[in-house]
């Protein structure tokens, strides 16, 4: 085998070995967050709430969440590859740390008014992240947009239930 045989075979295991980090990672947060909710979704706390016309069906939210999870991951991955280093890795893990502060503070400890201000550093962080990425890799800054847009949608739904309750 020559030496360039090995250095790419080597160079797919680092990059496939590093893929598999940000989706660990990713789908840690997905999973802790969906312990968050599991039983808050069907609490009569929550659906004593009053909710905007516009909140989505239930089944919406996991739909959404699975594609953008998915889409973090692969953003994370593709920043890292292209040379991002700690510049796009402090952020996005600083967002998914928020994203899953989000969810248990709305959730678990039952408080959205608290969850508005998690939700406002959440964007914050989202965007950091993003503008980061965009400088080592534009595909995975557009990968966050849906993301930026879901968190927005989000916290506007965050806000209509404090106001209504």
């Amino acid at each position: 085998m020559q030496t360039t045989e090995l250095t790419s075979g080597r160079q797919t295991w680092i990059q496939t070995r590093s893929l598999l980090v940000f989706a660990a990672a990713t789908a840690l947060v997905a999973w802790l967050g969906s312990m968050a909710t599991r039983e808050s979704v069907d609490s009569q706390w929550f659906e004593s709430l009053q909710k905007p016309v516009f909140y989505p069906p239930s089944q919406v939210f996991g739909i959404v969440w699975t594609i953008l999870y998915v889409m973090i991951a692969i953003a994370g991955w593709l920043a890292w590859r292209n040379g991002g280093g700690l510049s796009t890795l402090r952020p996005w893990a600083l967002q998914l740390v928020l994203n899953l502060g989000w969810t248990i503070v709305f959730f678990a400890l039952q408080e959205p008014s608290w969850a508005m201000v998690v939700i406002v550093a959440l964007f914050t962080a989202a965007v950091w992240s993003a503008v980061e990425m965009w400088a080592v890799s534009r595909g995975a800054a557009w990968l966050f947009v849906p993301y930026l847009a879901w968190i927005a949608f989000a916290g506007v739904l965050n806000g209509a239930i404090v106001a209504l309750n």
